[in-house]
């Protein structure tokens, strides 16, 4: 069985991040003690030393978009919907976006999630929050809460982190102490959840709402939108009110706390990020809204090489 083969794991510095056999080749598959086949396996110390799959990609350099897809009309034509936060459901092959129900500033929001196909053509469904909850302003980041089947949410204007169900239903919530959230992802590998806020604080939490660790963001920028390799132990960041010229996108490794610059898009109002499989990238853009030099609502999309 491949399961009794001798392996030995790559180390770059103290990441592990790929298992090989004996003779070098890279694993394709991991099994448990029963021979039953795993998606992740972790050493003693909690770290992924295996991923089913194709890794995450590592961005770099000035990236240009190989591919742009109009978000889809909710409510003028040709306008799309104000994105957000954005987040990958593997369970239905979806991504959920946050739409603030408002095309224009000084208009009233009407949050909601959409559930949108894997090629952001079709609208699924969109899951209610200014409806199930009363006192709901505006949906920043969003994110899938895996262990749980949930929702979790920034609701800015009330600086809080929100747990809903598939239905906009509220579970749970907790306060960010008066730093409105703008950014959220869940780690599975810990059960907790990175919220980045407009305090530029980059913040680690329970999923109870204890704060385990606070790191300043080291740019200038506003951070926005966040998305996390748990591969590697990278957290990706989107920040700016740059809607005139090219963004970058921001790395913060958890391990170490370093920060960089990832790379640099030609997305010029950038929101929610997502990595994956197919060597891809994905920002959604709310150029609309912001008037940007691309007025547009639209994925964007970049392949790296």
């Amino acid at each position: 069985m491949q399961c009794r083969k001798i392996f030995y794991v790559l180390l770059i510095g103290v990441m592990i991040i790929s298992v090989y056999n004996i003779v070098g080749n890279l694993l394709n598959h991991a099994y448990d003690i029963n021979g039953n086949a795993v998606n992740t396996a972790y050493n003693i110390d909690g770290d992924v030393v295996f991923q089913d799959g194709i890794p995450i990609p590592i961005p770099s350099g000035d990236l240009t978009a190989s591919e742009t897809v109009a978000l889809p009309d909710l409510y003028q034509i040709g306008k799309g919907f104000t994105c957000t936060g954005l987040s990958y459901d593997s369970t239905t092959d979806t991504y959920l976006v946050g739409d603030i129900g408002a095309m224009q500033p000084g208009e009233s929001y009407h949050s909601q999630i959409v559930k949108m196909s894997s090629d952001f053509l079709t609208v699924e469904e969109t899951i209610p929050l200014h409806e199930t909850i009363s006192t709901f302003g505006i949906i920043q980041g969003l994110t899938v809460d895996s262990k749980r089947g949930t929702i979790w949410v920034c609701s800015t204007s009330e600086n809080l982190i929100r747990q809903v169900d598939y239905q906009g239903n509220p579970i749970s919530s907790f306060s960010t102490n008066n730093d409105s959230p703008t950014g959220i992802v869940y780690s599975s590998h810990d059960d907790s959840l990175w919220v980045l806020t407009y305090g530029n604080k980059i913040v680690h939490y329970s999923v109870t709402g204890n704060i385990l660790n606070s790191y300043n963001f080291a740019y200038s920028e506003t951070l926005d939108q966040c998305f996390l390799d748990e591969y590697r132990g990278l957290l990706y960041i989107t920040a700016g009110v740059n809607y005139t010229g090219r963004n970058n996108v921001y790395c913060f490794n958890i391990s170490t706390h370093e920060q960089s610059i990832a790379c640099t898009v030609d997305s010029y109002s950038v929101e929610g990020i997502w990595l994956g499989d197919d060597d891809k990238m994905i920002i959604v853009n709310d150029g609309y809204y912001h008037s940007a030099v691309v007025p547009y609502n639209q994925a964007n999309i970049y392949t790296i090489e």
